[in-house]
């Protein structure tokens, strides 16, 4: 019998009593920094929860959470807030591992059922604040109101005759490392519970193997590809059927009139909106809307490549644009960017029907300066054949040397352009600029300046599509 219990203490009891004690520790590790942020935040908040979660697994939070903010008394209460790692021992010292750029492969925050009342002092504030900037300029209409009656902007009150009175926010954040390949990617999902579903992506290549914050900077991160995306979630309907309440029209009339207004504005800004994006803005305003947005850059979007463009129309050619509704990709090819922006055009006043013969009639201008006008073009016709008879066999003045611009040069011609600047564009889309160092051996060295230092580029002239030197 003894020895059946001295068995069951090794096999049984001993074990169960270790794993107590570890995860006791781990409890204790995980309320001792809830409770260190907790301090942090209390110059601005109040921050209080009913219960410390820990799993050994890799997940860590607190539930019922509630957080009163000092400056208005606004009080913001979440359901739970969760920390995510493949790497559990990551929140035994989750800052000092930041600060050293020990960061785990994965690692997440979830905030679940975020809530803040449209009637709270923070809301109040904000409103405030957006009616201050409405003074400013008095008469005008937020792009968002156009065609909803006599609104001037979608406001508080506006969401709260929709049937809104608050706001219920489930957010993630995410990232994840792939130091093979030197890779990172951050992803954010944001839905606002009867309005909208959002998330954003984007991945970026570094060159160094740091990945503390403090370094990132540093190691030159490129981007390499951004996706957005939006869904309407119940907004859509609410909105519609209110703004064509107040306007005293059907859905598809009032929708039909936002959009014209909303051209006319545009144009009073000098942009014009090719069709297609016309019906992405015009889809994402029906029920369930959705629209993605990618971003894949040859290569990857880095500082050098930054520096190396001259117009937003290469940018966008760079960027490699992907765009979608509904899950149906749209071709951007036939879209030409250098016809978006157009001379502002003003609103047109319309004129009463009856005018006088005075009202808003252009003065005639005056009979003698008409005649003045007329009677110079003679005489200084006159003059300029005289100043010819006067000149006739003198020396001319030598032409005026051609203006510089980039112009075309062959890759054998690049050794004769070092200092001159140059441009160059590679088989992958690639464009650099800066200045020629050297061009032997078929590798072209180019400098570029970056932030406040000055960086060499070698390009083989096998990568190189076309060269520009200015001369």
């Amino acid at each position: 019998m003894r020895k059946l219990a001295i068995g069951f203490v090794f096999l049984v009891l001993l074990p169960a009593l270790v794993a107590a004690g570890g995860y006791g520790f781990y409890w204790y590790q995980v309320k001792r920094y809830a409770d260190r942020l907790v301090e942090q935040a209390a110059p601005f908040a109040l921050v209080e929860y009913g219960a410390i979660h820990a799993d050994p697994r890799g997940e860590v939070g607190l539930d019922r959470v509630s957080i009163t903010l000092n400056q208005d008394g606004t009080r913001i209460p979440l359901e739970s807030i969760r920390v995510r790692s493949q790497d559990p021992l990551f929140f035994l010292d989750p800052q000092g591992r930041i600060e050293a750029g020990d960061l785990p492969l994965q690692l997440s925050l979830v905030l679940r059922q975020a809530q803040i009342g449209l009637s709270s002092k923070l809301i109040e504030t904000l409103e405030m604040q957006a009616a201050q900037a409405d003074a400013l300029s008095p008469g005008s209409v937020s792009p968002d109101a156009l065609g909803c009656g006599d609104l001037q902007r979608i406001d508080v009150d506006a969401l709260g005759r929709m049937g809104y009175k608050s706001l219920s926010m489930d957010l993630v954040l995410g990232m994840a490392i792939e130091p093979h390949n030197r890779r990172i990617r951050f992803n954010a999902d944001t839905d606002l519970a009867g309005i909208g579903q959002s998330s954003m992506s984007v991945e970026l290549s570094v060159t160094g193997d740091s990945f503390a914050p403090a370094q990132m900077l540093a190691a030159n991160p490129r981007l390499r590809r951004l996706e957005a995306g939006y869904q309407d979630a119940g907004y859509n309907v609410r909105r519609n059927k209110f703004c064509a309440n107040e306007a005293g029209v059907d859905v598809d009339t009032y929708l039909a009139e936002h959009e014209r207004l909303l051209r006319d504005w545009l144009l009073a800004q000098g942009v014009k909106l090719p069709e297609l994006i016309w019906d992405l803005y015009n889809g994402m305003n029906r029920p369930r809307g959705r629209a993605t947005l990618t971003m894949e850059p040859p290569g990857g979007l880095g500082a050098e490549v930054m520096a190396g463009l001259n117009s937003p129309t290469q940018l966008i050619d760079r960027l490699n644009i992907g765009l979608s509704l509904n899950d149906r990709p749209l071709v951007l090819d036939s879209i030409n960017w250098n016809e978006v922006l157009v001379e502002p055009r003003q609103p047109v006043v319309s004129r009463s029907p009856v005018q006088t013969d005075t009202d808003d009639e252009a003065p005639l201008p005056d009979e003698a300066e008409v005649a003045g006008d007329s009677a110079v073009e003679p005489d200084a016709a006159v003059a300029t054949d005289h100043e010819d008879d006067v000149l006739r066999g003198l020396p001319k003045r030598a032409p005026r040397p051609e203006a510089k611009k980039y112009r075309p040069i062959a890759l054998a011609q690049l050794a004769d352009a070092r200092g001159l600047s140059v441009r160059v564009r590679t088989d992958l889309g690639n464009r650099f600029e800066g200045r020629v160092v050297d061009a032997r051996d078929g590798t072209l060295k180019i400098e570029q300046r970056v932030d406040k230092g000055l960086i060499v580029y070698p390009l083989e002239f096998d990568q190189i599509s076309s060269v520009e030197v200015y001369r």
